[in-house]
């Protein structure tokens, strides 16, 4: 047996030890206490121009020049403004804007194929967040026309302008091109998620271990709910897309590195996550020096158990698998299509108050009764793939682990509206020294921020009780709508 054979054989000892109670380290600092937790937000959106074509990186007028115009207006305006300089180019601006309510952090990051992801949080109050993107549109805004490009960010969950994925060139950056190569021998829609796409994701804040386990499960569990609701993908390669057409999309991209994480359900600790991590392929490290090399068939295992990482490449490590629900020191759901960022932050205000009550499993269990008496208790991970697969084919009359759709969203939206109303957990009144009953979305609130939650919330329950998608309207009609 040769010595490559060898380093497939996980160990619990030397490097690999190191490094895995390194991980673990890293996850137990995102542990916060009640008055600690905040929540993020980041939403993916495509530059399109006035003729309909997407705005490529390259080109005086191209999303690189936009990116470097973008610094320069932030700089003047914040005082002070972080370059990510990688591989050579400019591709991220960093910054802090100001709001009423609280300072907000703001992280500008390109896609693959220049989509342009804007990061806010995290933060005590969703109003800040969504304050702090329409901040940044304004800076969009300014510096297009600098660049005299007639353009606008489109949310929408799969690039409407192009037939082909292959259309898109990648950006400048080494990772996008390594994965790239890999992935698209793995899945046939690799080229698709990398290229086309664009999300909503939002970051949840965690109390301890056990606490990372419910919310980790529940975002699991309520995750198809979430694809389908949240579908903003009217458009598949130039022609009207299936339902659900990016949950589609990520069930081919590679099996190993997506999907649901084998125990998701029962209680998945920090070091089984991190195993689960190690037994894949990362396709590519970047050291502390910032320098990036593929890795051909070694597995993170291999990578751990060859010497102590610091912390920027255990990250890094992190970083390359794509579950549904992802793990980074925080809980990351990641099944949303890009929506409106008005939608952006309601998606996010619904989220918050949902996952961060303690007791919505058994809130849930209890309105959904005359179809789960026994509530999700025996609900698995077979279960989860068929209640997508069920709403990918069957949308509104799909009956996900037995519950009719439409009943489902409105459990969902009573429980995020009673938690917002009454700061309510486990039926107690919130207070800010009860770890069991502390007001959600997020304990620092005012009536203000109390308010923009429980609108936006609102927005959601008015556009599922009519049976509608954000898909299902174009981006104006859909706020005339909701207002």
């Amino acid at each position: 047996m040769t010595n490559a054979s060898h380093s497939h054989i996980p160990t619990f000892s030397g490097a690999f030890r190191t490094n895995l109670d390194a991980m673990i380290d890293l996850f137990k600092r995102g542990d916060k206490g009640p008055a600690g937790k905040t929540i993020g937000f980041e939403l993916e959106r495509i530059l399109i121009d006035r003729t309909g074509t997407p705005v490529p990186f390259e080109g005086k007028q191209g999303v690189g020049a936009l990116l470097e115009c973008i610094a320069k207006e932030a700089e003047a305006q914040q005082g002070t403004c972080e370059r990510m300089i990688i591989d050579g180019h400019l591709l991220g601006v960093g910054y802090t804007h100001t709001t009423a309510l609280e300072p907000v952090t703001v992280t500008v990051s390109l896609e693959p194929a220049a989509q342009l992801e804007v990061s806010v949080g995290p933060g005590h109050t969703v109003r800040a967040l969504f304050e702090a993107v329409e901040a940044f549109d304004q800076l969009v805004a300014d510096a297009l026309a600098t660049l005299e490009l007639d353009a606008r960010l489109v949310a929408i969950g799969y690039n409407p302008c192009v037939a082909q994925p292959e259309e898109l060139e990648l950006i400048p950056k080494d990772r996008y091109h390594a994965m790239d190569a890999y992935l698209s021998r793995r899945g046939r829609y690799a080229r698709d998620m990398m290229r086309c796409t664009a999300s909503t994701q939002v970051s949840l804040d965690y109390e301890t271990e056990q606490d990372a386990q419910r919310i980790y499960r529940m975002a699991t569990l309520l995750g198809p709910a979430f694809a389908f609701l949240f579908d903003n993908a009217p458009v598949f390669r130039g022609e009207p897309a299936p339902s659900m057409a990016r949950s589609r999309i990520w069930h081919h991209v590679d099996v190993d590195r997506c999907g649901i994480v084998p125990g998701a359900l029962e209680g998945l600790t920090f070091e089984d996550y991190i195993l689960w991590v190690s037994s894949i392929k990362p396709i590519l490290f970047t050291n502390e020096q910032h320098i990036t090399t593929t890795t051909g068939e070694r597995y993170t295992r291999d990578i751990m158990s060859e010497r102590p990482l610091a912390p920027s490449e255990l990250m890094h490590l992190l970083s390359m698998v794509f579950p549904n629900v992802r793990l980074k020191g925080f809980v990351e759901l990641r099944e949303m299509d890009s929506l409106p960022p008005r939608l952006a932050a309601a998606c996010t205000s619904f989220t918050g108050a949902l996952f961060y009550d303690k007791c919505l499993e058994r809130k849930l269990a209890k309105l959904l009764r005359a179809w789960l008496p026994l509530g999700f208790n025996d609900i698995d991970e077979n279960d989860a793939v068929l209640a997508r697969l069920q709403l990918e084919e069957h949308g509104w009359e799909a009956c996900p682990y037995g519950v009719p759709m439409p009943e489902l969203a409105r459990a969902l939206t009573t429980i995020a509206k009673e938690n917002v109303q009454h700061g309510t957990c486990c039926g107690k009144q919130a207070t800010q020294t009860d770890g069991e009953a502390v007001a959600v979305p997020v304990v620092s609130s005012t009536p203000e921020a109390q308010a923009f939650d429980l609108e936006g919330i609102e927005m959601l329950e008015r556009l599922w009780r009519w049976r509608k998608l954000p898909r299902d309207m174009g981006h104006q009609e859909l706020l005339d709508t909701l207002a």
